[in-house]
């Protein structure tokens, strides 16, 4: 493990290479930081999400922002909506290609850069925004919620979820988001409704969730310590489990 010199910069959320993740390849390059396997590919839905369908959640043109490699998309296209899934990595949207065939499903994937969408040429009525917004620089957010607004019709719901630092031992990704920041950043364009603590499942083993979180930690500055504590629950299906907030808002 590399610990920071007081000389260098702590790594932030823009310093990670998240196409190089799902590539298998470490995410910095001044550093052998590397998830294996990416944690949010869970090999299908998460439970979340599927509650929320089951519910009434998603209606008309869906667009799942930062979709990775596609089973959110493909769940909900199986469930009979239309979807278009955008993500910045090329080789997700290839592997997510591939899983909608394999599903035989019609999705919509575009490479596309979240904080502007400008090669997205649909207006949509429900968002997806499913574990994107803590991996967004903080200078690029403000951006990415106007481009959102932008791409969806009015009275347009968003399901958001996002790791937060104000949920207690929560998973340690290098920027600071909070209940705070998510009103002020969501601000006029988007109404939060509501916002409350879900669980989010990983691929994590314990031993993967130590070690990548102490590295995380300790190339951002933090206590590598704090890895022992970060608050997770094992599902019924035997996966980790880590604290997230979820947003519910609707565009004005």
């Amino acid at each position: 493990m590399v610990n920071p010199s007081s000389a260098q910069r702590a790594l932030s959320v823009g310093d990670l290479d998240f196409d190089a993740a799902y590539r298998g390849k470490p995410m910095t390059a001044d550093s052998e930081l590397s998830l294996g396997p990416v944690p949010w590919d869970i090999g299908g839905p998460q439970p979340v999400l599927v509650e929320l369908e089951e519910g009434g959640g998603f209606e008309g043109h869906v667009l799942d922002i930062g979709c990775g490699t596609g089973d959110n998309a493909v769940f909900l296209a199986g469930r009979g909506h239309r979807v278009t899934g955008v993500d910045g990595s090329p080789h997700a949207i290839e592997r997510a290609r591939r899983r909608a065939a394999e599903a035989d499903v019609d999705v919509e994937f575009l490479v596309g850069d979240a904080a502007r969408l400008d090669d997205v040429p649909h207006r949509f009525d429900t968002v997806l925004s499913s574990a994107l917004y803590h991996c967004l620089p903080e200078e690029t957010r403000d951006d990415h919620v106007a481009a959102l607004h932008r791409v969806c019709r009015p009275g347009a719901r968003m399901h958001l979820f996002t790791f937060g630092v104000d949920l207690a031992d929560s998973y340690p990704m290098p920027t600071h988001i909070d209940q705070r920041e998510l009103r002020l950043r969501l601000g006029d364009l988007w109404n939060v409704d509501h916002i409350e603590p879900v669980r989010y499942a990983t691929s994590f083993t314990p031993e993967a969730l130590h070690d990548v979180s102490a590295r995380l930690l300790d190339l951002a500055g933090g206590d590598p310590g704090r890895a022992c504590r970060i608050d997770h629950q094992v599902d019924v299906a035997g996966r980790i489990a880590l604290r997230m907030w979820y947003v519910r808002a609707v565009r004005t």
